[in-house]
């Protein structure tokens, strides 16, 4: 019985230690999720929608006369969603959750037209399966064009403002550093991502 013990003991060790280095070795071959911006719908330019407009022309007398007025308080919000996209893109292991990850921080700096203006983060993990899905993070975003882009007249910023509006995603920008959650604990990205809406980035 006492020879037994030490031998069962050291079947246990095995099995574990087996088990652990299997676990390690699938983690390391595990890619980071990657990121890109998906989209960017329902601008508001001091409440007034401007998803449809290309110049000052486009406005109504009443909305021209509202935003005049708003530029005036010093105030000129731009507010949107920015629908970011993230792939978890590997493959699903079965029997195994190992493969699958959750975006639990992910502390952004938001650039419009190069310019770095607002920062936030998101409220909640998000769950990120595995396989190659896609999951999109829309972020509320409010901006006061009038702060960060004081050296701008009227016309330019509302111009700015459609600009924006019109192109999309391709006038933002995201500077993100990421922080995932996997099996053996959170890891964050070593590095800040420029993440932009022409590749998935990692």
């Amino acid at each position: 019985m006492k020879k037994f013990l030490p031998l069962a003991a050291f079947a246990l060790l095995s099995v574990f230690f087996f088990n652990s280095c299997a676990t390690l070795n699938s983690l390391a071959g595990l890619t980071r999720a990657e990121f890109k911006l998906q989209d960017a719908i329902g601008y508001r330019l001091s409440g007034i929608d401007i998803t449809n407009k290309r110049s000052i022309n486009d406005f109504s007398v009443m909305d021209g006369l509202n935003l005049v007025n708003a530029f005036r308080t010093g105030k000129f919000p731009l507010t949107f969603t920015l629908n970011v996209a993230v792939r978890n893109p590997n493959q699903h292991q079965s029997g195994s959750n190992l493969s699958a990850l959750s975006l639990t921080s992910f502390p952004w700096r938001l650039l419009i037209d190069n310019k770095e203006t607002i920062t936030g983060n998101i409220g909640n993990s998000v769950s990120l399966p595995d396989g190659g899905t896609t999951t999109i993070i829309p972020l509320q975003v409010s901006v006061d064009l009038k702060q960060f882009f004081a050296e701008k007249g009227y016309d330019d910023i509302v111009g700015l403002a459609l600009a924006v509006a019109g192109q999309g995603s391709s006038k933002l920008a995201l500077k993100a550093q990421p922080t995932v959650s996997t099996p053996i604990g959170s890891l964050k990205y070593p590095n800040e991502l420029t993440i932009v809406n022409t590749e998935f980035r990692n």
